[in-house]
C-alpha cells in the first residue's frame, strides 16, 4: 500500500470575503452616496444655495462614518437585517417565526419506533 498525498485546494481570497467599499456594505455606501449627492447638487449647487451644498457633504460624512462602524463590526450586517424582517410579526410579512415552546399542560407525543418489516 502506498500513502497517497493528501488533496489540497486553494481558495480564492476573494470569494471568501464580504465586499466592501471603503469599509462599507456596498449597497449601503452606493444608497447614501446616491442620496447625498441629490442632496448637495440637485438641491444646492445648481440653485447656486452653498450651504446646502456643504450640508449635503457633511452628512454624506457623518453616513459613512457611521456606515464604516457598522462594517467594521459585522461585514454582513445588512443581510442579517434582511434575514430577521424575514421573522418578524409584522402584517405585511408573510412569514412568521414561532418559538419552539409549547403551552403549559401539552401532552407529550408517544414515541413508536417504526418497524420497516
Amino acid at each position: 500500500m502506498t500513502e497517497e498525498k493528501i488533496r489540497e485546494l486553494s481558495i480564492n481570497q476573494s470569494m471568501t470575503k464580504p465586499l466592501l467599499i471603503l469599509g462599507c456594505d456596498r449597497n449601503l455606501f452606493m444608497a447614501s452616496a446616491l442620496f447625498c449627492g441629490y442632496v448637495s447638487f440637485s438641491l444646492g449647487f445648481t440653485r447656486g444655495k452653498l450651504f446646502i451644498t456643504i450640508l449635503g457633504i457633511v452628512l454624506w460624512m457623518i453616513i459613512h462614518f457611521g456606515l464604516r462602524l457598522l462594517g467594521k463590526a459585522d461585514p454582513l450586517m445588512l443581510d442579517v437585517f434582511k434575514r430577521s424582517t424575514m421573522y418578524s410579526d409584522k402584517p405585511f410579512h408573510n412569514q412568521f417565526f414561532f418559538p419552539a415552546r409549547s403551552p403549559i399542560g401539552a401532552k407529550t407525543p408517544k414515541i413508536t419506533q417504526k418497524r420497516w418489516l
